[in-house]
């Protein structure tokens, strides 16, 4: 058995890229995800194909980014960023995918309502956006910019 048909197989959305945040794999469902084609990404910086992408900040801190709430269309889905390390020096990383419909599943599973996880999860990107850009209003007005949301609405989650 081959990786590529091990992950063409998912349900979920694989994205891989390489150290300088190239895309080196996309399975179909990441593609289907995002509305991009996998042989046109190859090799193209995935800031070049998302703006606001999360892969550089993963690739600078080493550290994972989870639970990432990401609007395409009118699709929205969870995203997780995960470094790739080989002898502790990050290589990579992967992005893993999934629809906010296979989220709820899981969340039913475990009693939390989804409006309760979309929450929480937003509370988790604003968080993440605030850290990265600054707790100034410079840096509040930027990370408000990058989550396509108004400041004011930045400020009233931030207080959830």
């Amino acid at each position: 058995m081959r990786v590529n048909s091990l992950l063409e197989s998912l349900r979920q959305g694989v994205l891989i890229c390489d150290r300088q945040g190239r895309v080196v794999y996309m399975n179909e469902a990441y593609a289907a995800f995002t509305g991009q084609d996998p042989e046109a990404a190859k090799g193209r910086k995935i800031t070049e194909l998302r703006a606001g992408a999360r892969v550089p900040e993963v690739l600078k801190s080493g550290k994972a980014v989870e639970g990432v709430i990401r609007r395409e269309g009118n699709q929205e889905y969870f995203a997780s960023i995960y470094p790739v390390t080989e002898e502790e020096v990050v290589k990579g990383t992967i992005s893993i995918v999934t629809t906010l419909e296979d989220q709820h599943l899981k969340t039913q599973l475990t009693h939390e309502t989804l409006e309760e996880r979309v929450k929480r999860f937003e509370r988790r990107e604003i968080r993440a956006a605030v850290d990265f850009y600054g707790g100034g209003v410079e840096g509040k007005r930027m990370a408000a910019k990058e989550l396509g949301i108004s400041l004011a609405t930045l400020y009233n989650k931030m207080k959830e």
